[in-house]
């Protein structure tokens, strides 16, 4: 006799538990999938906006990480501009490179002194044209808009701030910025106080912005104030074009975004150019370990220069990737455990009913081996019919909210991007939960199984 068949035939008897049992697993599938979709999502949405503000790789002198903000003189790279030439140049490397740019990362004070307010800045020197290109990236077709930047190359002087920053430096008025906080202003003891410090106009003096042709408002402008690399101040006056609100608060307070040329002026003055580290995107993530290779090959002999990556560089992204899984793998279990116990429960409940049925099989010369197998069987058939369908209505509810184009705003994000789960994208995922639960089927129905594979023919017969 044909045990599947027989297997399949007892399945169907009892059509309610075992549909019960086949909505535990689909409930189960559906959780793990969907979950496991929406995390795979997440992870690549992550690493997008990551990608997008760091580069794939970036290539800086040795501990820039550890030292490189106290000390801009020492770690930053002066022969920027061959080390790009060789790079996009490179017949191996060049395929790979979506953008290769220079960044230089600055430090200091920023004033809006007429207004007898000031704050302390963060900020970046950015090619505008190629930071636009870094983020426009998007390797995984996530559909999160490109970012913007209001930089331009025709306002060499002009630089975008934070929201907030704007607040602290009283420019919500200049700037007609909505929603923004102002406090009254100062009572000023004298006219004197109402002006920039000498020490600080008469450094500024040569970095008067000018308005654009056609343009006649004045823009808003600030003072930024930083060390240069012998510890003295350098000053320039930057034309505010934009305050753009950044997701985290503190980082709000203190962003500052310019043309490279003006960070350039601020550090190292009119006559010294130099950079904190050349930002590598590729077009695809998993260009990057060749890529990191090829990198390291070509710049050997140019000194004491390293290549990290962009969890090296932000090391939060693999945090968070980590508390994603962990979340996940515990989603898993969990459902793995509703799987055993609801096999178990039918497989237990089918072998009670048929006690009868076992001694007649017994009787006829089916070896206990046999018996175990048709209920093994019968756990496997359930659970294989379940994880199925399961599955497919994961991909159902995929395809429904793409379709749907239902939005969200995540943790890190200012704006809303699409709500989509990643189940189809993930073909591993979907053999593993199968296969997965299927098995724990298995292993849950081998209990009752045995129970009934150790019954004697003629206590079972009793029963018949």
């Amino acid at each position: 006799m044909n045990i599947v068949a027989l297997a399949s035939r007892n399945v169907l008897r009892n059509a309610r538990r075992s549909a019960l049992t086949v909505v535990a697993l689909v409930v189960g599938t559906l959780a793990i999938l969907v979950f496991g979709g929406y995390v795979n999502d997440n992870v690549q949405g992550l690493q997008t906006i990551t990608v997008r503000q760091h580069g794939h790789l970036q290539l800086v002198r040795k501990d820039y990480l550890d030292f490189g903000r106290g000390d801009v003189g020492r770690f930053s790279i002066r022969d920027y501009e061959t080390l790009l030439a060789t790079l996009r140049s490179d017949p191996v490397l060049a395929p790979m490179l979506a953008v290769a740019t220079p960044v230089l990362n600055v430090e200091g004070t920023a004033g809006n002194f007429s207004a007898g307010a000031s704050s302390s800045f963060s900020g970046k020197g950015v090619i505008p044209s190629e930071y636009l290109s870094l983020l426009a990236w998007d390797g995984f077709g996530v559909r999160i808009p490109p970012g913007r930047s209001a930089l331009k190359a025709e306002l060499p002087d002009g630089g975008i701030i934070g929201f907030r920053m704007a607040q602290l430096l009283a420019l919500c008025g200049p700037l007609g910025l909505k929603d923004c906080k102002t406090l009254p202003p100062r009572r000023v003891a004298s006219a004197q106080e109402e002006s920039l410090p000498e020490d600080i106009a008469a450094l500024g003096l040569a970095e008067q912005p000018t308005a654009p042709e056609g343009d006649a408002k004045a823009p808003a402008t600030i003072e930024l104030l930083a060390a240069s690399p012998g510890g003295l101040p350098n000053v320039v006056r930057m034309s505010v074009l934009q305050a753009e609100r950044q997701v985290i608060r503190d980082i709000d307070a203190i962003y500052v975004a310019m043309p490279l040329s003006l960070a350039q002026r601020l550090v190292f003055g009119p006559d010294e150019h130099a950079v904190s580290a050349i930002v590598i995107q590729l077009k695809r993530t998993d260009l990057m370990e060749a890529a990191r290779a090829r990198v390291s090959e070509l710049v050997k002999g140019s000194g004491d220069l390293e290549v990290l990556t962009f969890f090296q560089v932000s090391p939060v992204y693999e945090q968070i990737v980590a508390s994603y899984t962990s979340v996940f793998t515990f989603i898993a279990v969990l459902m793995g455990f509703i799987a055993l116990f609801s096999i178990a429960n039918a497989i237990n409940m089918a072998v009670g009913e048929r006690i009868g049925e076992i001694g007649t099989l017994r009787s006829l010369g089916f070896q206990r081996g046999t018996i175990r197998g048709i209920f093994v069987l019968e756990g496997a058939l359930l659970g294989l019919f379940g994880t199925l369908i399961g599955a497919g209505v994961s991909i159902l509810v995929q395809v429904g909210l793409h379709a749907g184009r239902f939005t969200w705003t995540p943790p890190g994000r200012s704006s809303p991007i699409p709500l989509r789960v990643d189940v189809l994208g993930n073909p591993t995922l979907i053999l593993a939960t199968v296969v997965g639960l299927s098995l724990v089927a298995c292993l849950s129905a081998l209990w009752p199984a045995n129970r009934a594979a150790r019954m004697e023919v003629t206590e079972a017969l009793r029963h018949a």
